[in-house]
Order: C-alpha cells, then structure tokens, then sequence
C-alpha cells in the first residue's frame, strides 16, 4: 500500500506515494526544507482523515506552526490541532537519553503519520555511539507497529546522507534534501537513496522549489 506524499512528482515517481509500513530518514543541512516537507507530508494525510503527530526535539509547537504559516498551502495545519494532529515538544535533557526516549514512545497510540524531528538530537544524551545504534534499532521497529510510516529528520552536514551512527543503514529509506549550485544559482534537490518496496531512479536530483504558495519538486530532472 502506498500513502501520497503531499507531492505529486514524487508520487507519480514512486508508484502512487510513500510505501506504508516503512520508517523513512529525511536527511539534509539547514535551509534545505525538511521541516517544511514533513509539514506537507503530515498535512496530505490530514486532509484524507488520518491521524498524524509531529514530535519535535528542536523547535516548539508555536515556532512550527509559524513556519507552516508562512507558505499558503500549509496553513489549514492549525486548524486540525486537538482533532486529527498533534504536535508535542520534548525538551532534551539529561533525562532524555535514547532509552527514555523509547520509553515514551512506547506510550502512544497507533497513528498514521508521525514525523520526529530530528534524531540524531538523541546522540547528545547518549552513553555511547553503540548505546545509540541499539537503542536506534529498537526505537525504529517500535515505531512500525504505532505508526503507519514515519519520517525521521535528520541534520547533517556537506553531502552526508546521515550522522555516520547507521541511522541510513537502519532506515528503510532515505531521502536526502542538499543544495545544487547550478547556473551559479543554489537550488534546493531531493534525491531517494533507498526505499524499499518500491521501484525508483537512485540519487537523481529533482529541484525542490519553496515558494510563499506551496513546495513543489520540479517534473523535470536536473542535468
């Protein structure tokens, strides 16, 4: 079963959308529009009736909720608060390790959409890169059996495709989001590393636009 991504291009791309039962890694640097695409995602299935929750390691609710106000298309977003969505912000502390984190998780309900944003936040309270592995394993095949897929936004650097602590390897997919300097103009690119269950061309770039209206991937690839 595929569940529609928010974007068509990418949607037609991969056979009809995202494959359910899947935990997804949105990587990329900042500015790139992670937050933006999880937004999207989250609001495609709200506008089907399915229940979604955004779980937030870094900005809180009101700083999410101002992002998603700033692009046209995402702001019926806080009109489905308290309904079908919601947004919790977990503060990072020395309470919070990897563990604990898993220990609330364990607590939600079954949801169709969840998006946590960002992982590899985690590694700051964690005894050790092991600790943090294991922990990542257990948290990901939870996470299955709560959530009908799940984005996990991760924040890397240059062109990596995660930290380096095997959260791509882990994930059965990635997405990444980076910066393509073309005609001495950056533009913003997704490339699919991985996604099982699905036929797709590996690491071809297709131009993300973000505008004051919508976020769009471009129908054309980018030689």
């Amino acid at each position: 079963m595929k569940m529609k991504s928010g974007f068509r291009r990418l949607d037609a791309m991969l056979g009809g959308g995202l494959p359910a039962g899947t935990n997804i890694l949105l990587s990329g640097g900042p500015g790139t529009g992670k937050t933006l695409f999880s937004l999207k995602f989250l609001l495609e299935g709200l506008k089907a009736g399915e229940k979604c929750c955004y779980i937030t390691l870094s900005e809180n609710r009101d700083e999410l909720l101002r992002a998603a106000e700033n692009i046209e298309s995402l702001k019926d977003i806080r009109n489905h608060l308290s309904r079908k969505l919601a947004i919790e912000h977990i503060e990072l502390g020395e309470n919070i390790t990897m563990k604990r984190f898993n220990e609330v998780i364990s607590s939600y309900p079954a949801i169709d959409r969840l998006v946590i944003d960002n992982i590899n936040k985690l590694l700051i309270h964690t005894e050790s890169k092991k600790s943090y592995r294991i922990h990542l394993a257990e948290l990901l095949k939870h996470l299955k059996s709560i959530s009908r897929c799940t984005l996990l936004i991760c924040e890397t650097s240059e062109d990596s495709i995660d930290t380096g602590n095997g959260e791509a390897f882990e994930c059965d997919g990635v997405m990444q989001l980076s910066f393509l300097e073309f005609e001495e103009k950056p533009m913003r690119i997704l490339q699919i590393h991985k996604l099982r269950y699905t036929s797709f061309e590996p690491k071809t770039p297709h131009e993300l636009t973000i505008s004051a209206k919508d976020l769009n991937l471009a129908d054309t690839k980018i030689i």
